[in-house]
Parts: C-alpha cells; structure tokens; sequence
C-alpha cells in the first residue's frame, strides 16, 4: 500500500533511472530488477510486497520509464486482481507517466526539431517512444475538449 500521501510522485523530467531508484527506496518501496519478467513486461507492481521489479535486459531509457510507470501504481495502491480496475489502472499510469516524464515546452521544441518524428522526440527526451505516444494522445484529447468548448460558445 502506497506511503504517498495524495499519490503525488516527486519525479520530475529530468531524474536519472538511477535517482529514481534512490528515491523509491526513501518511500520504503522494494525495487529489484529481473531478466524474463514475463508477458512482455518492461515491470510489474506487487502491492501485496510493497515491491517492483523491472526487466534487466532493457536500456536505461526504457527501465526509467518502467519505473515511473510502476511509481505510479504504487502511489495509488494499484492491486491488479480486478481485470476491469487494471484497465483503468493501466489508462491512468500511462497518462501520469507520460505527464511526469515529458516537460510540455521541452516536447514542443522537441517536436519541431525532430519534425514529428517520435523517435526522435522520445531519444531527445530520453523516453520511450511508447510515451510520447501516450503524451501526443493527452494532447489530442485537450486540444478536442477546447475545439468542442469553442463549438458551443
């Protein structure tokens, strides 16, 4: 169960997959690292431990955002033994995730530099490029809710 009061993570866009270990260690979360975590997995959560285990075998990018997504099961006390509440669950960590690791004026210079390209903008960002993906559907769903609002008024 989370020690994360209001579930907001002190992780910020430009923490280290390393400083990120040391700091989920000071909120008393287990932090391991694995080969063949299984399914596919890049971690997993296991709140019954209070523990998280990342795939060793990835780069440090991939690990970084691994932890983060995992971070934020923990800060909500995520349990995964309800199928529809971990689809929801899932939604929210990635939103989070990517909302925690990709700073916007960052991601639109990186956009225009990078001309779209969402390799690039996720190697300039040093995310993968799975969240970049997730951020650029954030930012199509906002840019719907204000086109709508407009809409109506």
């Amino acid at each position: 169960m989370s020690d994360d009061p209001g579930g907001r993570l002190k992780i910020t866009a430009h923490m280290t997959y390393g400083q990120m270990r040391k700091y989920a260690t000071s909120l008393n979360v287990n932090i391991a690292s694995a080969p063949n975590i299984g399914h596919g997995l890049a971690g997993v959560y296991d709140d019954a431990t209070n523990s998280i285990v990342v795939e060793r075998r990835m780069t440090y990018t991939q690990k970084r955002c691994a932890l983060a997504h995992e971070l934020v099961h923990w800060s909500h006390g995520d349990s995964f033994r309800d199928h529809v509440l971990h689809a929801k669950a899932e939604r929210r960590a990635r939103r989070e995730t990517a909302l925690m690791l990709i700073d916007p004026i960052e991601y639109a210079s990186a956009e225009s530099v990078y001309e779209g390209n969402i390799y690039d903008i996720a190697e300039g960002l040093d995310v993968t490029p799975q969240l970049i993906t997730d951020y650029q559907y954030l930012l199509d769903a906002k840019r719907s809710i204000i086109k709508n609002e407009r809409i109506r008024a």
